[in-house]
């Protein structure tokens, strides 16, 4: 997978699409956050989402995992230009979690928006069981992305939406999931149980608060 050559379209494309649904799910939980020590923000992107971490948190230790370089670059300028006093509590790592392990372990706050759901059922397993084992034993885990869900004309206007966007970044970025697959389940095998839900975009897509009990 490669998301180097989509990254400079990412933002644009995606307010053209959804306006601000998508962050606006990616943001959901920021405000009933703890107190925390270290965060991974994992699959972030061009950095919209650290940059509203960092200006609600005051956590000292925020990892930015990305397999793209050019998203990393993007991030990075992102902070320099509209939060740079913040930049020192951020550690930026180029890392393709399909093949690396996590950079670091005791995260007590796990974030994935938008990032489980390129990875087909094996690479999904193996990814979540490794991020797991990075976990404090309490982290929170902070869960965005699409779904399928509501009545008969919610799912088909959903499993549209998905078929589009999987074969577009299928050509793009090689993405390997064939469909969505949602992680819910996988994520309660590992203790990572429901607190809250909220859905965005009509139903499309949803954000979720887990815990580890």
């Amino acid at each position: 997978m490669n998301f180097n050559r989509v990254a400079p379209y990412f933002e644009p494309l995606e307010k053209i699409v959804f306006r601000n649904q998508m962050q606006l799910c990616r943001t959901a939980y920021l405000s009933d956050l703890p107190s925390l020590t270290k965060i991974a923000v994992i699959g972030e992107g061009d950095g919209r989402f650290l940059l509203e971490i960092l200006k609600q948190t005051q956590c000292p230790k925020v990892h930015y995992i990305d397999s793209s370089k050019v998203m990393l670059e993007m991030a990075q300028s992102r902070i320099r230009q509209q939060l740079p006093e913040a930049l020192s509590r951020v550690h930026f790592y180029l890392c393709d979690l399909a093949n690396d392990d996590m950079p670091d372990d005791q995260y007590d706050l796990i974030v994935t928006n938008f990032f489980l759901d390129v990875f087909n059922e094996p690479t999904l397993t193996a990814t979540v069981s490794k991020i797991v084992r990075s976990c404090s034993k309490n982290a929170i885990w902070l869960y965005a992305d699409f779904q399928v869900a509501g009545g008969k004309l919610m799912q088909l206007r959903a499993l549209a939406w998905l078929k589009t966007m999987y074969l577009f970044f299928k050509l793009v970025a090689r993405i390997q999931a064939p469909t969505l697959i949602d992680p819910a389940s996988l994520l309660e095998t590992h203790g990572f149980q429901l607190i809250n839900q909220a859905e965005f975009a009509r139903g499309l897509m949803r954000a979720e608060f887990r815990k580890r009990v």
